[in-house]
């Protein structure tokens, strides 16, 4: 499996609130069921201006599919130039238990 961070750098005076909301929506609309996506957590830190996903994905093969998706470009649109990092997931702990 392989873990990736993907976050966009926002203004500081972006509207919070309302970014919590369209992140609400978009995991609704665009992440539920994506091949290959085990887990998405939606993150943001008004203090930096960061806002993104942790990801954990099967494959490589499918984080770069995804990448090369139209959600991806999507986001791309709203949100700008991402700093992605990629790595491998050598432990995964979920509930409290070893996955």
């Amino acid at each position: 499996m392989i873990a990736a961070s993907i976050l966009f750098k926002l203004p500081l005076t972006t509207n919070w609130e309302e970014l919590r909301k369209k992140a609400q929506n978009r995991a609704e609309t665009f992440y539920q069921n994506l091949e290959g996506l085990q887990t998405k957590a939606f993150v943001l830190n008004e203090e930096t201006g960061e806002y993104g996903g942790l990801y954990i994905w099967d494959s490589r093969e499918a984080l770069d599919k995804f990448i090369n998706s139209d959600t991806f470009k999507g986001s791309r649109e709203l949100f700008g130039v991402p700093d992605i990092k990629i790595f491998d997931l050598v432990a995964h702990i979920e509930h409290g238990k070893l996955v």
